[in-house]
């Protein structure tokens, strides 16, 4: 278990505690009006059948008893969807208490997202990202972006949606590069840390899609591919005739029930002449099926979107860059004819006789087809737009939760200056009560920070906190820190190097060719970040102190920060010969039952020499140990 913020755990269980509250209450009044709707139901017909034989009063009965119905079918309506909102939200408010308190298993998915099967194409953009930075596998992997069992995106993640959960992976793998499209974020990201119950009601407006993924890459895939089938002057002509057809039936069904049985043979060659125009017309109206039956699976998808657009068009403020969602939001619910559509994609779910019988009468089929595609086709736009609001929403919302869950955080202020000041930092993976906090201040007077150490005495993991949260900067959310400042920077990586042999690649020849995009950077503008651990460890000692230090040279420089973790002592005296680059340390402690580390970052280069003496205490040869010394180069 983990430390989690102790104000938001405060209110996150005073709320979960009012809707249990809610929960219970609103499943008595659902029930009741349950009961009231039954029993309505039962009076209005039992008093209908008692008054059979006085019409005007047995249908005075049945209107008041059908009103009476309808009226606890509404209450019953309102009570149940109050009920199911409130279970969504303890799900999301669960989840929520889940990620403040765990760190071995996240609240959603860990894993990285990946495109639907059937290739389509990106949402349309409601929020312009600005420039960015594109991650490769390196730094993915070196950050633990996507690592089991949470990995980064595991802390962010409360995505509902694979739109959002797309959303949320591109712009973790794309962090901004521009102080100003930064801020923007982090202010709709601060706003939603703000207001908890806003945010965790959207989220459980959301939860209502979450078993809807199939659905809504389809609905995203038919919004692009869908089109008006080519429309002729005989489609015209047919639908013309069914309005005729249908007026000719009705008139024909009542002739017949009053008597006039010669409408039977105007209703006979109704039905000849149509069915011949259905067979004539059998490939246009195959076409138009074909058109709008993939659309029938999607009612109920549509429904909850729906829902969404609506909850957030009232729920967002009209500030940050949560009102340009809200302005989509507020165009699917005015502009979009979503619920029509709705009603429609009700009626193309009909099936066997009944549409056989409507399609022999009123060309069913067409009348559907032409529907559907009238409200989908003319808002196709509206609607990308809205399922891109809707995957953004998601992200935000994702990042809210992150910054409110954070027991220490704070949000860092983007400058222009080439520094990175991390006071405090820890990693956001390590369990808060194992946190050993550690800071950082590069800037253009000390660019270069060379940490020496032991083994597992803390230098990767460092590296890594601080890549971390450089990252969760600029994507605009709170960092694992009491403060930070930086200038936004393009993150390399050389941290965790693996062999490649499908690649015919040994591990110091991946090593060298990660490191060459530090060598080889030239582009001008925003600087590098450069997070390398024990550089061309891949090779011979004599070689990598002199590859290392020749590296060493070459970043400190340019114009660009570097953090390197090594055990070389030479890069140690390299950088304490430069003015622009600082030595620290991590060190270990001998003691009876083994060798301990604190994992405190201390200036100067690493003093201490214990390999020999955890030796000499796990019993090695006497006469081993003083060979070794004897081997050993004097002190400088």
């Amino acid at each position: 278990m983990v430390q989690a913020n102790p104000s938001y755990q405060d209110w996150l269980a005073a709320y979960r505690q009012g809707l249990q509250h809610d929960r219970t209450r609103f499943r008595g009044l659902e029930a009741r009006w349950s009961w009231i709707r039954l029993i309505a139901f039962v009076a209005g017909v039992a008093f209908v059948v008692l008054l059979r034989h006085n019409v005007p009063m047995a249908a005075g009965a049945g209107i008041v008893g059908f009103a009476a119905f309808m009226g606890a079918v509404l209450r019953h309506t309102k009570w149940e969807g109050k009920r199911a909102f409130i279970e969504r939200a303890l799900i999301v408010a669960a989840e929520s208490a889940h990620a403040s308190t765990r760190r071995d298993c996240p609240a959603r998915s860990w894993e990285r997202p990946q495109e639907p099967q059937e290739a389509s194409s990106p949402l349309p953009q409601v929020i312009d990202p600005g420039p960015v930075w594109a991650l490769t596998d390196q730094e993915r992997d070196d950050l633990d972006l996507y690592g089991p069992p949470v990995g980064v995106f595991g802390l962010l993640n409360r995505t509902s949606t694979p739109l959002g959960a797309r959303r949320l992976r591109d712009v973790l793998d794309s962090p901004s590069l521009s102080p100003e499209h930064i801020r923007r974020r982090r202010e709709a990201v601060c706003w939603l840390e703000r207001h908890n119950k806003r945010r965790l009601g959207l989220m459980a407006t959301l939860l209502l899609l979450r078993n809807h993924s199939k659905h809504l890459d389809r609905f995203v895939r038919l919004l692009r591919e869908t089109e008006y089938p080519s429309i002729s002057s005989a489609t015209r002509a047919i639908r013309l005739w069914s309005a005729l057809s249908g007026l000719v039936f009705v008139g024909s069904v009542l002739g017949i029930a009053n008597g006039q049985y010669v409408w039977a043979r105007l209703l006979t060659g109704l039905l000849l002449a149509n069915g011949a125009i259905l067979i004539v017309a059998r490939s246009l109206l195959r076409r138009l099926d074909a058109a709008v039956s993939p659309w029938t699976t999607l009612r109920s998808m549509l429904t909850c979107f729906l829902a969404v657009a609506q909850h957030g068009g009232q729920e967002l403020p009209d500030e940050t860059q949560l009102s340009l969602l809200k302005e989509r939001f507020r165009d699917i619910t005015s502009n979009a004819r979503v619920p029509s559509l709705c009603e429609w994609l009700e009626w193309a779910g009909l099936h066997g006789l009944v549409r056989a019988v409507l399609n022999l009468i009123v060309f069913f089929d067409l009348h559907i087809a032409e529907a559907v595609l009238a409200r989908v086709v003319p808002n196709r736009h509206v609607l990308l737009h809205g399922l891109s609001a809707m995957a953004e929403l998601e992200t935000f919302c994702s990042l809210g939760c992150f910054s409110a869950e954070l027991p220490i955080r704070c949000y860092p202020q983007p400058g222009e200056d080439r520094t990175l000041s991390i006071e405090d930092g820890r990693h956001p993976l390590i369990p808060e009560q194992n946190v050993t906090p550690n800071s950082i201040h590069l800037s253009p007077e000390a660019s270069t920070w060379v940490v020496t150490g032991p083994n597992a005495a803390g230098k990767s993991t460092f590296l890594r906190m601080v890549g971390v949260n450089v990252l969760l900067a600029q994507i605009g959310t709170a960092v694992a820190a009491k403060q930070m400042t930086w200038s936004p920077v393009r993150l390399i990586t050389d941290v965790r190097i693996r062999d490649d042999l499908a690649h015919n690649e040994s591990y110091f020849l991946s090593e060298v060719r990660r490191l060459r995009r530090l060598v080889l950077d030239a582009e001008p503008g925003t600087p590098v970040l450069g997070l390398i651990d024990e550089p061309f460890r891949g090779t011979n000692s004599q070689e990598r102190t002199a590859a290392g230090i020749a590296l060493l040279e070459h970043l400190m420089a340019s114009r660009n920060l570097f953090l390197i973790a090594t055990h070389e002592e030479m890069l140690a005296r390299t950088a304490a010969d430069c003015m622009s680059a600082r030595n620290f340390h991590f060190q270990e402690h001998l003691r009876d039952g083994g060798i301990a580390f604190d994992y405190l970052l201390r200036p100067g280069p690493a003093g201490t020499k214990t390999a020999l003496r955890i030796l000499e205490q796990e019993g090695y040869p006497k006469t081993l140990l003083e060979r070794a010394r004897g081997l050993m180069p004097p002190e400088r």
